[in-house]
């Protein structure tokens, strides 16, 4: 399905109201783990990302099948986590570059990944994805699963994805639509979920073409999986 329609207000991030009646609700254990989601660190966030591996795998793998990384590619993950789709996108044969906000997760995606940053088949980045510290147009393709929600300004960093791509390069999102009522677990403040139709405007401001929206409702009822091409 392709989508063409515009957010109407783009700059304004207001979550829909039942996800701000949520936000006065939760208690503080909810905004621990919610902020502990968004920048992992310590003895929770290693518990964190042992539970990823396993719970958000078919997430990760649906977006690499679309993504279809092949030999020779340069490839980007955005939020790596614990670094299991990173050992997936090197086993395609691309030379991978992770991208991580939290030093444990660059930690144990370094551990698990030891022996592909020994032959020169990935590396590993500390970085929130506003800056990317790659040239200009020096990638074939970028994934970033399950944290757009957490970066401050989505619309740059969609636009810094676009400056590192070259043209006709791909990106793959995958995150719960905002159009879905956010789990009460959650803190709405940290969980910033955009619309499918606020997620197609970022891109098609940062340039994107060829925008394109994937359901999996066998997987989740709630992800969308949204494939862009660089100009």
């Amino acid at each position: 399905m392709m989508l063409r329609r515009t957010c109407p207000n783009p700059s304004v991030r207001r979550p829909p109201w039942h996800r701000r009646m949520g936000a006065a609700a939760i208690g503080p254990v909810g905004r621990y783990l919610s902020r502990q989601a968004a920048r992992p660190h310590g003895v929770v966030g290693r518990l964190l990302g042992r539970i990823w591996v396993n719970e958000s795998a078919a997430v990760n793998d649906v977006a690499v099948e679309l993504l279809g990384p092949a030999p020779g590619e340069r490839i980007c993950e955005i939020g790596f986590g614990p670094g299991r789709t990173l050992g997936r996108l090197a086993a395609a044969g691309a030379q991978v570059i992770g991208v991580e906000v939290s030093t444990i997760m660059e930690e144990a995606a370094a551990r698990r990944n030891a022996d592909l940053i020994a032959a020169g088949r990935l590396s590993l980045h500390r970085g929130d994805g506003i800056h990317l510290p790659l040239p200009d147009d020096s990638l074939d393709a970028v994934l970033a699963v399950h944290n757009i929600y957490f970066w401050p300004d989505p619309a740059a960093t969609l636009a810094e994805i676009a400056r590192t791509l070259q043209p006709g390069g791909s990106l793959v999102l995958a995150f719960p639509a905002g159009e879905h009522p956010l789990p009460a677990r959650f803190d709405p403040a940290i969980y910033r979920l955009p619309t499918t139709t606020e997620a197609t405007h970022w891109l098609q401001s940062a340039g994107f073409v060829d925008i394109d929206v994937e359901r999996r409702p066998h997987i989740s009822a709630a992800v969308v999986w949204i494939i862009a091409t660089a100009p």
